[in-house]
């Protein structure tokens, strides 16, 4: 008697690569899809081609699993042509987590904008119907990795937030983990950070959050991501394509904190009215402060923050159990490290993990390159006797790395707490 195999069970999550901005029949196994990734794999000589054609009416395959509540878009360069995004989003209803990866968002074209952002607007805000049909309040996450978009772009999204967070309304937007992440790749492009729409970004922080990270992370080599023979970063190869010979330039460069971004930052977490932004119908009109989110999790190290920067947040962000936060190094030695250790004590009693990302001041680093850098920076870098005292402030401590710039060439610390002791687990540079 033959025994029939226990049948397997659909799969909950797909990647689809698309050569044009059609989707296709999704088959009967696709029915419990829960996580979509689609990546554009369109030809760069036909990409511009495909933007200048109408969208045909059946782009978005009405067999699509409306149970869809992920969904991952990655690598259209050049945006979507219009309605793309808008019929998509109409397609699932159910979307609670978007991710935009490697995108420029609202294309290029006026139509691309207005489609992207509808499109955002309503996943938002969320889809209207029956309760068992839509995404009730909207997404609760959103994740910008390496997005681009034209100026004012992001302060709309900031708007649409802040309007569902109202609490005169009593209104509260569903949004509960925002990423912000960017590539550095401004050692071989000068004009990189301009591209950043970095005094928009801290516009996204609303009350609901509880997770919010905009982060800068350098780029990886070619030994961190197995495929040594692989340029990864076009600082590795010169105008012919040759790799280059030598040390390349190593780490990332954050914004500074007098930038504008950094101050709106820091007025968002602490819910202060921020003179960097004004109504244009109104400019004398004194801005309201936004009710500021009580965050958990808070990755800011695409801003560098002065210490009293990084204060000002620690004594409001009481929540915080997780930081990560790029900090300026006004003067180096003993008396620096002693100050960022005295700001870290303003931490609440919940901080489990920090990690520092030091940013020395351009003298500092100019200075330095005469010398041998590890040990010029070093002296900033937490001792173990420094742990103990401050993890006696803060009891919750079990890790806390420092780097300068994320460069692993000018020494860094990764100290953990292991059975009561702190042991670095990271050589203190080359």
């Amino acid at each position: 008697m033959a025994i029939d195999p226990e049948p397997q069970p659909f799969p909950t999550a797909a990647q689809i690569p698309l050569q044009n901005f059609n989707l296709p029949q999704f088959p009967r196994e696709a029915a419990n899809l829960k996580h979509l990734t689609l990546t554009s794999d369109i030809k760069p000589t036909e990409y511009a081609d495909f933007l200048a054609t109408p969208l045909s009416q059946d782009a978005i395959n009405p067999s699509i699993p409306e149970g869809i509540d992920s969904l991952t878009l990655e690598l259209f360069s050049l945006g979507y042509p219009a309605p793309f995004l808008t019929r998509l989003g109409k397609a699932l209803p159910r979307l609670k987590a978007l991710t935009l990866y490697s995108h420029l968002i609202d294309g290029v074209s006026d139509d691309s904008r207005r489609d992207a952002g509808e499109f955002i607007h309503k996943a938002l805000v969320g889809a209207k119907g029956d309760a068992g049909n839509s995404n009730g309040s909207g997404l609760r996450e959103l994740h910008l990795l390496d997005a681009f978009c034209r100026k004012g772009f992001v302060s709309g999204i900031g708007d649409i937030l802040d309007d569902l967070d109202s609490p005169e309304q009593g209104t509260q937007s569903a949004l509960r983990f925002l990423e912000v992440s960017y590539t550095y790749r401004g050692h071989s492009d000068s004009d990189f950070l301009s591209r950043i729409p970095a005094e928009e970004l801290p516009a996204l922080l609303v009350s609901s959050l509880i997770a919010a990270s905009f982060r800068l992370s350098p780029p990886a080599s070619g030994s961190d991501t197995g495929l040594s023979d692989v340029p990864d970063d076009p600082a590795d190869v010169d105008e012919n394509g040759e790799r280059v010979s030598g040390k390349k330039p190593e780490g990332i460069i954050p914004f500074s904190s007098a930038h504008s971004g950094a101050l709106l930052l820091v007025d968002r977490l602490i819910g202060r009215a921020s003179k960097e932004v004004k109504d244009v119908n109104d400019p004398e009109n004194e801005p309201t402060p936004s009710e500021p989110p009580k965050l958990r999790m808070l990755d800011c190290t695409l801003y560098t923050l002065s210490l009293d920067q990084l204060e000002q947040i620690l004594n409001y962000q009481k929540e915080l159990a997780i930081l990560n936060a790029s900090v300026l190094l006004s003067t180096g030695g003993e008396n620096t490290k002693r100050a960022l250790l005295n700001t870290l004590q303003s931490s609440g009693k919940n901080m489990e993990v920090v990690e520092i990302v030091g940013v020395p001041e351009k003298e500092d680093q100019q200075f330095a390159e005469s010398l041998d850098r590890a040990t010029y920076f070093n002296s900033v870098l937490p001792s173990a006797a420094d742990m103990r005292d401050l993890s006696a402030i803060l009891p919750h401590l079990e890790s806390l790395s420092m780097n300068i710039l994320r460069a692993p060439g000018l020494g860094s610390v990764s100290w953990v707490r292991k059975d009561g002791e702190w042991v670095d687990e990271e050589a203190r540079g080359d």
